[in-house]
């Protein structure tokens, strides 16, 4: 057993306590780690997939829709579905408009947003987009104060989580979820102020939803 060329692993913790999927999953990275041998790990937890793989191959309808690293998957998703799969909770999508493609920018809650510190992976291209942005990448206080882009929104519903909070909120009608810090004291009904870098966002077309 400790000889064979490929490990294969079907959803191995699928039935386990939270905790003990947990202990488990750190066990069998060391077990990747000592015996250096290619294990194929199939689930559909994506927490399993982003702290185990060298590689992740997230499928859908039997096609692979992205095969890269996790950092990759994870910062520069390849369309939509990869996009909204990853993540807990998803990526927030507004539904816009891509205009100017030499000084391209995308309208949000009726102000321009500036897009020149986003990548583009086919630079050029106009017409309707989902812009999407991560929840974690929201920023509040003093650093929402200083990000590119701001907003103020209502907290509808907090989720207390020890060392986190998320707030779930909506932004022009678009529902929007962001992360603060568990010591930061957050109410239902509280006025916050948010901001986000553009750059940091990722951009997809409304006919193929590929990455923009």
């Amino acid at each position: 057993m400790r000889d064979v060329d490929v490990f294969l692993f079907d959803e191995p913790l699928s039935n386990l306590d939270a905790k003990l999927r947990a202990d488990l999953r750190v066990e069998i990275k060391r077990l990747h780690q000592t015996l250096e041998n290619t294990m194929i790990y199939v689930t559909h937890d994506q927490v399993e997939a982003m702290t185990l793989a060298d590689r992740i191959a997230i499928m859908k309808g039997g096609v692979v829709m992205q095969l890269d690293t996790p950092s990759v998957i994870y910062n520069k998703p390849a369309n939509k579905y990869v996009a909204d799969f990853i993540g807990s909770p998803s990526m927030n999508f507004f539904d816009t408009r891509l205009k100017d493609p030499q000084a391209p920018k995308v309208t949000i809650a009726g102000n321009d947003v500036s897009l020149s510190g986003y990548e583009f992976t086919r630079p050029g291209l106009s017409g309707d987009v989902w812009f999407g942005i991560r929840p974690e990448h929201i920023l509040t206080g003093e650093a929402a104060d200083i990000a590119p882009v701001q907003f103020e929104v209502r907290a509808e519903l907090v989720e207390p989580m020890g060392a986190e909070t998320l707030v779930w909120s909506s932004l022009d009608g678009t529902p929007l979820r962001f992360r603060v810090d568990g010591q930061v004291p957050v109410a239902e009904g509280d006025m916050i102020r948010i901001g986000f870098d553009p750059a940091r966002a990722s951009i997809f077309d409304k006919v193929e939803e590929l990455r923009v």
